[in-house]
């Protein structure tokens, strides 16, 4: 069985390899040959061709994006941005050593088309994969709390893992039997064995928050050498850790900790993205912006916007701009689903109030209330935003969760989570509309 999946998961890597070949060439030259056609003065040799396809397929292998790793979109994507803007680099001097008269900027065109269709190519292969059972990966957790609960659903949330849950081990007998997120709990941890020799378990995920040092040795004897990896998941409710990497130092793992919004350079280039994309948001935004700003004063008449005050940086008190709306009439309802509504908050953004991207904006009260005195300090320390982490996780009235999402967002921040987050805001506007 191990040795069928094995075989299956290679000729999937070459299929895609196959298919990632074809859309770099039709993006790639067929660009080229369109921008280009009639300037050439040397001609792209088959070695020369052969030599690009292949400088594509060995940095995507190189990158681990034949061994189906990522467990994200995002994440896939960000590979394949990096992937690409490195083939970028190779082909550009490949092509001037060799001296072929080709626009660099034309070679750039061919990469941005390439990227966005190799992205959705690989999106629409896996969805394929997971819905015919191909390449799918039985996890069993190991731990049936909440965090294992809550892994249990991001992996069913999210078939661009490939991921399969077989279902629970728990050493607490209370839970013996239960259903967890839809799963069952199938026995302790002392049972993994034998559940492994009757079934195909490919990986495991331990999600005990409270084990000790001892116990998860015990754990490690028990799941080696019957599954090809092991995952140590931490308390979903303790994600306010800083982000880190694990790096060897002469045999010792170290890990290394960031310190994202809490880092001053970090927040200068926030702050910077934050001023140009509303700057840019708002020229986009205008003819929209415009159009509501005469609805609003043709249907209630008075005053376009709306001020509501609320909690910002080191908190101090400021006034949100929203576009007036009513409870009643089909004009506000619709902006408040379509989310016109919020639109002129881009005028907080720069007005140095608000971020584009940042933790939700609540009143002083609510601050209190949300997330206690010392979170809501500790959130205070950086501009509330017009979307965020918590805003798009669909959990907004989880008051138990909110905190430690927004303080994760804090200590994580990155520019790429900032673009995945603006994303997934826009996913939801354009499908699913607030109710």
């Amino acid at each position: 069985m191990g040795h069928q999946k094995n075989f299956t998961r290679i000729i999937a890597a070459i299929f895609q390899a196959v298919i990632d070949a074809i859309i770099f060439r039709l993006s790639f030259w067929l660009t080229v040959s369109f921008f280009m056609a009639g300037r050439i003065t040397r001609t792209l040799t088959p070695e020369a061709s052969t030599f690009f396809t292949g400088t594509m397929l060995a940095v995507f292998y190189f990158n681990s994006l034949y061994s189906f790793k990522t467990w994200l979109l995002w994440d896939e994507m960000k590979a394949v941005l990096k992937s690409s803007f490195l083939i970028l680099l190779v082909v550009v001097l490949f092509l001037y050593s060799q001296k072929f008269e080709i626009s660099r900027f034309m070679l750039s065109a061919g990469i941005i088309i390439f990227i966005p269709l190799c992205i959705t190519s690989r999106y629409i292969f896996r969805r394929a994969a997971f819905a015919l059972g191909i390449l799918s990966t039985n996890i069993i957790i190991l731990g049936a709390g909440r965090t294992g609960e809550i892994f249990a659903e991001k992996i069913t949330d999210n078939p661009f893992t490939l991921g399969h849950v077989s279902g629970f081990l728990d050493d607490d007998e209370s839970k013996q039997g239960l259903t967890v997120a839809g799963f069952k709990v199938r026995g302790t941890l002392e049972d993994f064995p034998v559940i492994c020799a009757k079934e195909r378990i490919d990986e495991a995920a331990v999600a005990i928050s409270t084990a000790s040092r001892s116990l998860l040795t015990h754990i490690l004897d028990i799941v080696e050498f019957h599954v090809r990896q092991v995952h140590y998941i931490p308390d979903m409710y303790m994600l306010t850790t800083f982000s880190s990497s694990i790096r060897d130092v002469d045999g010792m793992p170290v890990i290394s900790a960031s310190q994202g919004l809490l880092n001053p350079v970090n927040r200068a280039v926030k702050s910077f993205a934050d001023y140009t994309g509303a700057l840019a948001a708002l020229v986009i935004l205008s003819p929209v912006m415009v159009y509501s700003a005469l609805k609003v004063r043709k249907k209630y008449g008075g005053q376009i916007f709306s001020r509501q005050k609320r909690s910002g940086l080191d908190g101090h008190v400021f006034s949100l701009c929203k576009f007036r709306t009513s409870g009643r009439g089909k004009t506000g309802r619709r902006f408040r689903r379509s989310y016109i509504d919020e639109f002129p908050q881009l005028f907080n953004v720069l007005r140095g109030e608000m971020s584009i991207v940042g933790p939700k904006a609540l009143t002083p009260e609510d601050m209190l209330h949300v997330y206690g005195e010392d979170t809501a300090q500790k959130i205070s320390a950086v501009k509330p935003g017009i979307t965020g982490f918590w805003q798009i996780s669909l959990r907004e009235n989880d008051k138990r969760i909110c905190g430690e999402m927004n303080l994760y967002y804090i200590r994580n921040w990155s520019l790429w989570l900032d673009l995945v987050i603006l994303i997934k805001t826009i996913f939801i506007i354009l499908f699913r509309s607030r109710q």
